[in-house]
């Protein structure tokens, strides 16, 4: 059963990281006169590689130990 609550908590960590490249990337277009996604883009350039590589480890992370934890909870039954 902790293996799902290990799955939950990555999930968490993925959402809030992967919110935060966006609110990072709007934060830096905030004061600016003219918005484009090619704009919004390029600040993707700017913020650094880490959080893609932390949201994408977790997210594999939480994917696998859910499935754990499904396969736990089934032996148990």
């Amino acid at each position: 059963m902790k293996k799902i609550y290990i799955s939950g908590i990555s999930f968490l960590v993925f959402a809030i990281v992967f919110s935060a490249k966006y609110i990072s990337a709007s934060i830096l277009l905030a004061k600016s006169d003219s918005l484009s996604v090619d704009m919004f883009r390029d600040v993707f350039d700017v913020l650094p590689l880490e959080l893609t590589i932390i949201y994408i480890i977790s997210f594999i992370v939480g994917i696998v130990f859910l499935i754990l934890g499904i396969k736990e909870k089934q032996l148990d039954k």
